[in-house]
């Protein structure tokens, strides 16, 4: 009898037994299997780790405007290779076709019990530029754009929960236009949008005032996830949400991500 199994949906991170993504369980199939290929076309070595399944040579955006087909040469679509690409692929602009993990092409994966500040520790160690977790004004926005060619991402963190077995997660957003403010995202092997996850346009942050807080942007957008009923002997849907952590900066003159 087949027996029906769930896994959580994950956007930045993924599960152990991911058959497309888990570099441990392809390693593992090799061994298994006496060969050097199990799925993937390529393998990529990595400073710590086993090598990491990849689906198509890296590309580098050349533009970060909104433009879901244009960016990365369409590798973020369905048409070729929209699954293999997560938040941090589309964010930093780079389609490395491996569901890239901040630090690991680097020497900085990310291990079990990880927190927030690694995940920022490991995009660091890829060549990303920590910017705080406070709100700019979009005069700073243009100023740091205009000191350093690149582009703004924000860093979403999704904390464990050991009652309902969610291993956390991460998620990640680009900022598209310094002049609108507005920002795109992708949810894991999903498509593109320029959505937060209740369907919300993502502009900001906008201040309308010295005194006044600012509206929008991704630190008040809606990443609030249902993952359904996820507990055996339950009907109660689990729902998980990510919080605003950081912005970071991509600086055009490259990163190294895998």
């Amino acid at each position: 009898m087949v027996k029906l199994t769930r896994k959580y949906k994950l956007s930045g991170s993924f599960n152990d037994d991911d058959a497309m993504h888990s570099p441990s369980l392809h390693a593992n199939q090799a061994i298994d299997n006496d060969t050097d290929r199990v799925v993937a076309p390529t393998y990529i070595q990595v400073p710590v780790g086993d090598p990491v399944p990849q689906y198509s040579a890296t590309v580098v955006g050349e533009s970060t405007e909104y433009n879901p087909s244009g960016n990365c040469n369409g590798n973020f679509m369905s048409y070729k290779f929209q699954v293999n690409n997560n938040c941090y692929n589309y964010s930093t602009n780079v389609a490395t076709n491996s569901f890239a993990q901040p630090g690991r092409m680097t020497g900085k994966p990310l291990q079990k019990g990880w927190t927030g500040q690694d995940v920022v520790d490991g995009a660091v160690s890829d060549g990303l530029i920590y910017l705080g977790n406070s709100d700019f004004t979009q005069e700073d926005i243009q100023k740091q754009v205009a000191e350093m060619d690149g582009h703004i991402v924000a860093l979403m963190i999704s904390t464990p929960d050991a009652a309902v077995d969610w291993p956390g997660d991460y998620h990640w957003a680009r900022m598209d236009d310094i002049d609108t403010l507005q920002w795109s995202q992708k949810d894991g092997g999903d498509q593109v949008t320029n959505f937060d996850f209740a369907g919300h346009s993502i502009v900001g942050p906008i201040f309308t005032g010295t005194k006044t807080p600012p509206i929008g942007g991704p630190r008040v957008a809606n990443w609030t996830v249902n993952q359904g009923p996820m507990i055996k002997g339950s009907e109660d849907d689990v729902v998980v949400s990510y919080e605003f952590f950081a912005y970071m900066f991509v600086p055009a003159s490259g990163i190294k991500i895998i």
